[in-house]
């Protein structure tokens, strides 16, 4: 929430007292005129003015009247949340999910496509938000803009993809080019930040200060929370710890494409350590010999008490630990929150990775699985960019 107020009579600020205003509404559920001028310490006219122009825009509502305190019975106001939508996009290597979602945090409607190769991932993303919008079934009018996470390094000033190997983009400016095929303002980040921002908007870091969402997918990355604002580093390459050295025992070389971390810990990593044991152990039986098998297919075949199955998890979660336990006691975390496919495992591996980071921390962080999942990644590319719009939300003519 907005903590400064400021007086004057400049656009700029006037832009900002209607962010602050829309904040405490939001943050009250049911506010009158009269107090929302006593918590933003602006004067009743000029809080008059401002609500004047968010009711015509339909961002607040009249909801009816509070009790009466000996006067006339003040008119009460609600924040709207369906006075705008956005699109929000999680970008990965093997897969794009999408969703619709309105001002007040609720996912409307959702797509799950594949990031092929028959076709540019960034023809692939413009569609996909183009049938986003067209499945929604409302006026696209009322979209506001589209927030999208990439597997990859953003930067913080520009925001060109410099790095993403995941899908090939390489300083390309991600949200000029998809602004300019859908004729929409684009926010773009890091994928973890964007699912670190969902987290702090609807999830498990709701009210945490200092927190990190760890994303195990096709690779590993960290959305950093810090003092209340996800931290992103001079490049925006903060959290970027699929590139931790395991073993400085290796040779010290450059890593082409996915770091050490990420290649031995998430799931591609999971799965080739796991065939490279059947391989080497012909003689000992396993689930996981029966048919192909994903990184999943091996936390399920441990929970099956599936010896080889456990000897990788077991490695899995100790190296993981390890990582969070370095984090912890670096950064003084509160909350740790676990995403990606293999953490639907639960307690499998939130437990020995507990167990790791309560013996090497000082002070433990707590440590829990995400409920969001995948739709941190919409929220938080949503909340993304209305983060760094709050102005055009509330007076682009697309509001009205």
């Amino acid at each position: 929430m907005t903590s400064k107020y400021v007086k004057g009579d400049s656009q700029l600020i006037k832009e900002l007292n209607a962010a602050l205003i829309l904040d405490i509404v939001r943050e009250a559920g049911e506010i009158s005129r009269i107090d929302i001028a006593k918590k933003s310490k602006l004067s009743p006219p000029a809080v008059s003015v401002i609500i004047a122009e968010l009711l015509e825009r339909d961002l607040l509502l009249e909801v009816g009247k509070a009790p009466s305190t000996g006067g006339r019975r003040p008119r009460l106001l609600t924040f709207n949340p369906q006075a705008g939508y956005l699109v929000g996009v999680d970008v990965g290597s093997t897969k794009m999910l999408g969703g619709v979602v309105d001002l007040g945090g609720n996912i409307t409607t959702t797509l799950e496509w594949p990031t092929t190769k028959s076709e540019a991932p960034l023809e692939r993303l413009n569609k996909l938000i183009q049938e986003l919008i067209t499945k929604s079934n409302l006026n696209p009018e009322k979209f506001l803009g589209v927030g999208v996470g990439i597997p990859g390094v953003v930067d913080p000033q520009n925001k060109v993809a410099t790095f993403s190997p995941g899908v090939g983009w390489d300083n390309i400016n991600i949200a000029q080019e998809v602004s300019q095929a859908i004729g929409l303002p684009v926010w773009t980040d890091n994928e973890a930040n964007a699912k670190v921002q969902g987290e702090f908007w609807k999830g498990e870091l709701q009210g945490v200060r200092q927190g990190l969402c760890l994303t195990i997918g096709h690779g590993i990355g960290v959305g950093l929370l810090l003092n209340g604002e996800v931290y992103l580093g001079k490049q925006g390459a903060a959290g970027e710890i699929g590139y931790w050295l395991l073993n400085d025992s290796r040779p010290i070389r450059r890593p082409e494409g996915y770091g050490e971390l990420e290649s031995y810990a998430a799931g591609a990593g999971i799965v080739a350590r796991a065939q490279a044991y059947l391989d080497d152990h012909p003689e000992e039986e396993s689930i996981l010999r029966m048919a192909p098998f994903t990184a999943k297919s091996v936390f399920d075949a441990a929970r099956e008490m599936d010896i080889i199955a456990q000897k990788i998890v077991n490695e899995t979660t100790k190296t993981l630990g390890i990582a969070i336990a370095n984090l912890s006691s670096l950064l003084d975390i509160e909350t740790v929150v676990l995403s990606g496919g293999i953490t639907r495992a639960g307690d499998l591996i939130r437990q020995p990775i507990e167990n790791v980071v309560n013996t090497l921390t000082p002070y433990p962080p707590k440590i829990v699985i995400s409920e969001l999942q995948e739709r941190a990644g919409i929220l938080g590319a949503a909340h993304g960019f209305m983060i760094q719009n709050r102005t055009h939300i509330i007076y682009s003519e697309l509001a009205v």
